[in-house]
């Protein structure tokens, strides 16, 4: 009925008045009800969600150590930087070796004769080798330029790898082609098809062909003494698994470099501080949803959550057990320096988890990421509780149901109460017109008894 307050027509009484208050006290219970069970479901998915993010946190931590191929990664070294770098793969086998690089791969260049930039050449073709490959580019006479060259050939569709620019000096300007692969195999030469001979041929040297600004060369170098020619600078498979880049050939003062290929210890171990890391957030998630404050006598969200305390429980009881077929010295998570806080936290010594993995890395990889390993069985106690079909998703997926059943209550309540609000309105709205008809009468009896005589026959 909205919020005009109007005094009732006959009676003079705030009929709106009335019927807002009668409504509210009608509404008002039910509404804090309805607003109770939603601020508590809200407040149950919020928790279960925030546990829900620490627990995904733990297990894509925990994948990172899962599998054999989280203790197979390589890492490289060299004794001297700058002339190498290299990419090993779990196949390469641990080892050194001693790089000479005597030479970098590069890219032929070829330019023209130097021609004034402004002049036009004239139509005709060019035809355009690299390599095996060639292309044939169409110049048009009032796009002839140098620049207009450049810019036809690098826009030509059938381009097989051949860039172009125009380099300007003392001597004039001149057309220059680079190839965009470097080595022997991908040489640049060019001739002309042109109608009127001295224009595009002006581009050529008096035996018809480019002049050769750089030298197309192979990258050449020595693994162990062993010499191994290459088109470019990256160099797949010379030793198996490893991939080398050449960056500058070695010099005088340093004439090698030596490449030491291992075990990725080190991405090892951040992946086990990262594991501690999340597994204490979980810990802090738990107590911060549990915890009963006595001082202020108020529960958290998830106070005896019985899902929540067997999971903590579950997961204190795996991470702190000796696993079942781990080879001494390690054989549980306290072996490698992880040990229990009073807190229920994680606590680990760094330098004794850089002494078990120079002194014992496979044994730390048959602990975590063993057929049976630590890791596998921690991910599948975690999956059991925010898996999808896992205790804690399916508490969240019933709050949710809960919710949206809770929101249709709340619409059919609005529902009831405009027709309440209605009838309300009404009831009062006869109850006015009742009083009004109760005063006319009111006042036509007074009147009556104003006008008639008194006992000696006279009038009021």
């Amino acid at each position: 009925m909205g919020d005009l307050k109007l005094p009732g027509v006959g009676s003079g009484f705030p009929i709106q008045s009335f019927v807002d208050a009668t409504v509210n006290a009608e509404r008002a219970p039910k509404e804090q009800l309805l607003n109770k069970r939603a601020a508590d479901i809200n407040v149950k998915l919020s928790a279960y969600g925030s546990l829900t993010g620490a627990l995904d946190g733990f297990k894509t931590a925990l994948g990172k150590l899962e599998g054999n191929d989280a203790f197979q990664k390589r890492s490289t070294s060299f004794s001297e930087s700058g002339f190498v770098s290299a990419k090993a793969s779990k196949n390469a086998v641990a080892g050194s070796y001693t790089l000479v690089v005597e030479q970098l791969a590069q890219a032929h260049k070829a330019g023209s004769q130097a021609i004034d930039k402004a002049t036009e050449l004239g139509d005709g073709s060019l035809n355009i080798s690299v390599g095996d490959a060639s292309f044939s580019v169409t110049v048009e006479k009032d796009k002839s330029t140098l620049s207009g060259i450049a810019d036809a050939i690098n826009r030509a569709e059938n381009n097989k790898g051949v860039k172009a620019t125009v380099v300007t000096d003392d001597a004039g300007s001149r057309l220059v082609l680079f190839s965009e692969k470097t080595g022997t195999d991908h040489q640049i030469s060019l001739t002309v098809d042109e109608d009127t001979p001295g224009g595009l041929s002006q581009l050529l040297d008096a035996e018809g062909k480019l002049t050769e600004v750089q030298a197309a060369q192979n990258a050449e170098l020595t693994i162990d003494g062993a010499r191994v020619t290459s088109q470019s600078n990256e160099i797949k498979d010379a030793i198996a698994g490893v991939t080398l880049t050449l960056d500058k050939a070695n010099t005088t003062e340093k004439p090698d470099t030596r490449l030491t290929i291992g075990y990725d210890k080190k991405a090892v171990e951040n992946n086990i501080k990262s594991l501690v890391d999340a597994f204490n957030k979980v810990a802090d998630t738990v107590d911060s949803l549990t915890r009963y404050d006595a001082d202020a006598g108020k529960a958290s969200p998830l106070n005896g959550d019985t899902s929540t305390r067997n999971l903590m429980s579950q997961l204190r009881r795996m991470m702190s057990s000796p696993l079942e077929g781990g080879q001494p010295p390690v054989q549980s998570l306290t072996d490698l320096g992880i040990t229990t806080n009073k807190d229920g936290t994680l606590e680990l010594d760094s330098e004794q988890l850089q002494q078990q993995l120079d002194d014992n890395f496979e044994q730390v990889g048959l602990l975590l990421a063993g057929d049976n390993g630590l890791t596998g069985q921690l991910k599948g106690l975690a999956d059991d509780f925010v898996g999808k079909e896992g205790v804690i998703t399916q508490k969240g997926e019933t709050l949710s149901q809960q919710m949206k059943k809770l929101e249709k209550e709340k619409v059919s309540f609005d529902e009831y109460m405009e027709q309440y609000e209605a009838r309300v309105y009404k009831q009062f709205s006869a109850m006015d017109m009742v009083v009004s008809q109760m005063n006319q009468q009111l006042s036509s009896v007074i009147s009556a008894f104003e006008n008639m005589p008194d006992f000696y026959g006279s009038r009021k």
